[in-house]
């Protein structure tokens, strides 16, 4: 199983995927407007899934990891993590530290 992991690096988002023990599979640095930060991730992502040969059967979870919510136009972190479950289907972890992030995707279960 694979995760997603955006890691936003204002102005710029680094996407990955990784594998169950956390190693790297693919990466992508992209730069995302933040009025649409979640529609235009979906988008980015999922070009590099299926770059990957990857679709949504083979991705258990989604990170996101960020220090301040605001600068993506959100005040409230539960609906952030709201939209991201909703847009892509699966859960969604978000957390400031990145090691922490990861951690918590491959422990889901």
């Amino acid at each position: 199983m694979q995760y997603f992991v955006a890691d936003f690096l204002n102005p710029n988002t680094q996407l990955s995927i990784i594998d169950g023990q956390g190693e790297i599979i693919d990466q992508q640095t992209v730069r995302i407007e933040p009025t649409e930060y979640v529609n235009q991730l979906a988008e980015y992502i999922i070009e590099l899934s299926h770059e990957n040969h990857l679709y949504h059967d083979d991705i258990k979870a989604i990170g996101l990891s960020i220090t301040d919510i605001s600068v993506i136009n959100y005040s409230e972190l539960t609906q952030l993590k709201t939209d991201l479950e909703s847009k892509f289907g699966f859960s969604a972890y978000i957390d400031h530290d990145h090691d922490n992030l990861v951690q918590s995707l491959i422990q889901h279960k």
